[in-house]
């Protein structure tokens, strides 16, 4: 399986979820890469997947995805790293209103970065292009043009 849109992804991620046997053994890691994207992986007690987003508004992100596989005993240690901090991600979905995931995640650019590079570092190019391509695509609308600008001015002011 290729890389697909993020609401691709979570509809996958709530079909294995509403399944799962094992839901306390989820984990899920986010951190901020050196791009200003987010890499987030979602890991259930047999396989992990990645999300990559950015921030296009206030309240809204686009992203792309991959099942990057099986999960073993090193990649979990990387997963229970970090500062645990609480997560909510609402992905739009074309059959229903949405679906939304909640819950408390750890959060270390570190950990994502190692996941990124040393785990699964060929796909990442690819979705950094993906995503490049389609944050291009929307450019053409001013609409969007306009939110991407504000959203990004957002982002360089610092926090005291």
């Amino acid at each position: 399986m290729g890389i697909q849109s993020s609401a691709d992804i979570t509809r996958a991620l709530k079909e294995k979820w509403d399944k799962s046997k094992d839901r306390a053994d989820w984990r899920v890691l986010t951190g901020l890469n050196h791009k200003g994207r987010y890499d987030m992986f979602i890991s259930s007690p047999e396989s992990m997947w990645q999300l990559k987003f950015e921030q296009t508004g206030s309240n809204e992100a686009i992203g792309f995805g991959l099942d990057v596989g099986k999960i073993d005993a090193e990649i979990k240690k990387i997963m229970g790293v970090g500062a645990p901090i609480p997560f909510g991600l609402i992905s739009p979905q074309k059959a229903d209103l949405a679906i939304i995931m909640a819950g408390v995640q750890q959060y270390s650019s570190d950990s994502t970065h190692t996941l990124c590079k040393e785990y699964i570092s060929g796909e990442q190019e690819k979705l950094d292009e993906k995503l490049d391509r389609e944050i291009e695509r929307m450019s053409s609308d001013s609409v969007f043009r306009r939110r991407y600008k504000e959203q990004k001015e957002r982002d360089r002011i610092p926090y005291l």
